[in-house]
């Protein structure tokens, strides 16, 4: 019973700590494509993960590369009989999947097909000089470790970077990057690849000393202390990168598909564009979409949806509605509240002249007229006022990254 209990315990936490957020665009990183075509056996997948495991990896270890994952090939690239039979249930019927092997919280040591990985950043290292015969090896030590469970301690250390270290006791604290004695019956993230690694004695990062005549020598560390960033320190590892967008020849990066006047943050969260007029235009913070609807396919509920996905507050304006997207819709420009600076107009070109007018009214500052929605007298009047209108077939769901 006790037992039962701390294992549902495990799974609950390990689900908490293992759930993904979005995929970000970082996949176009690399090619996933050149990288199933090219993968070779005894490679080390690096993965930048998306969850909160991830999140505490990143932090502790200073690295984007969160877990690591060893490439085995396809099922009869596994030359031992014996094991190749092991690994044959994680194929489900499909002799060309591409398979990795890796320790996972809450799983412990299992196969993975190389797609689950598709939508995420990878990087590939490469062991060099590498004998096939040691690549077997390799594998065949990996697979000898499925079903090891994955160390619970290991899992509670992770667990406690959740919270404000500082205030604990010292005992109470983490142990998980110290000098833990060996615990071969059990796995952890990288341990089990730097332990297969180390079986035919290939190095990753040994400690390198002098010996007692000078002569060099190479002492294996503690596999436990592995993390994935250890890979991709190692001088004993190549890199290999596929871009998306590969430079093949000189100067191909001239052709590369810049998104003009347009900077990011890091993520890809928030973009900002450099264009005066739509910098302005962002500057208010209310906005209103003149000419809203409640029908999703038309541009007047995009643009409605498009400033929600921005976290932006924003009113719609439509005299036949009530709710859109469950806000209550205002029925004239003129009873927009008055810090409302920036409006979208999603109407005919002849609405669009009648919006001018009780924008000017109003004393509203931006107006950016939908591709379609523009009009030259509408355009002249904003000028003659010295509102600040965006007309020239700009697309606000373009610039904002409108997602569906």
């Amino acid at each position: 019973m006790k037992s039962s209990f701390a294992n549902w315990i495990i799974v609950k936490l390990s689900e908490w700590l293992l759930k993904n957020e979005p995929a970000l665009d970082k996949a176009f990183y690399s090619n996933f494509d050149d990288i199933c075509k090219k993968a070779q056996i005894g490679d080390v997948i690096l993965v930048e993960g998306r969850n909160k495991i991830s999140t505490i990896i990143r932090h502790v270890t200073q690295s984007s590369w969160t877990h690591s994952a060893l490439y085995i090939g396809r099922l009869n690239d596994i030359e031992d009989l014996t094991l190749r039979e092991l690994a044959k249930p994680f194929c489900k019927d499909d002799m060309e999947r591409q398979l990795l092997i890796e320790s996972e919280i809450g799983m412990g040591t299992i196969i993975t097909p190389l797609t689950f990985y598709k939508d995420d950043n990878l990087r590939v290292l490469r062991p060099q000089a590498l004998t096939s015969e040691d690549a077997q090896k390799i594998v065949n030590f990996a697979i000898g470790h499925l079903g090891m469970k994955y160390d619970l301690r290991h899992l509670l250390d992770l667990a406690r970077f959740l919270f404000p270290w500082g205030f604990y006791p010292r005992k109470w604290r983490s142990s998980l990057f110290e000098h833990n004695a060996l615990q071969p019956t059990k796995d952890i993230c990288s341990s089990m690849i730097a332990d297969a690694f180390q079986s035919v004695q290939y190095p990753i990062l040994p400690l390198v000393e002098k010996g007692y005549l000078n002569e060099i020598e190479f002492i294996q560390r503690n596999n436990r202390l592995y993390t994935p960033r250890d890979f991709d320190y190692s001088p004993y590892f190549d890199v290999i990168k596929y871009a998306f967008f590969p430079l093949n020849k000189k100067g191909a990066y001239h052709t590369l598909p810049w998104m003009k006047n347009v900077i990011s943050d890091d993520e890809g969260l928030n973009f900002h564009s450099l264009v005066p007029e739509i910098q302005q235009f962002f500057t208010s913070p209310c906005y209103a979409v003149i000419g809203a609807s409640s029908n999703r396919t038309k541009f007047g509920n995009k643009v409605l949806r498009c400033y929600l996905q921005q976290q932006k507050i924003v009113y719609p304006v439509n005299p036949h509605e009530t709710i859109i997207e469950g806000i209550p819709v205002i029925h004239q420009l003129a009873n927009l509240p008055k810090n409302v600076k920036s409006i979208s107009v999603v109407t005919p070109p002849a609405v669009t002249v009648k919006i001018v007018e009780q924008a000017i009214k109003k004393g509203i500052n931006n107006i950016w007229m939908q591709p379609g929605a523009e009009s030259d007298l509408a355009i002249q009047l904003c000028q003659q006022h010295h509102i600040n209108v965006i007309a020239d077939g700009t697309c606000i769901l373009k610039e904002l990254r409108f997602r569906e």
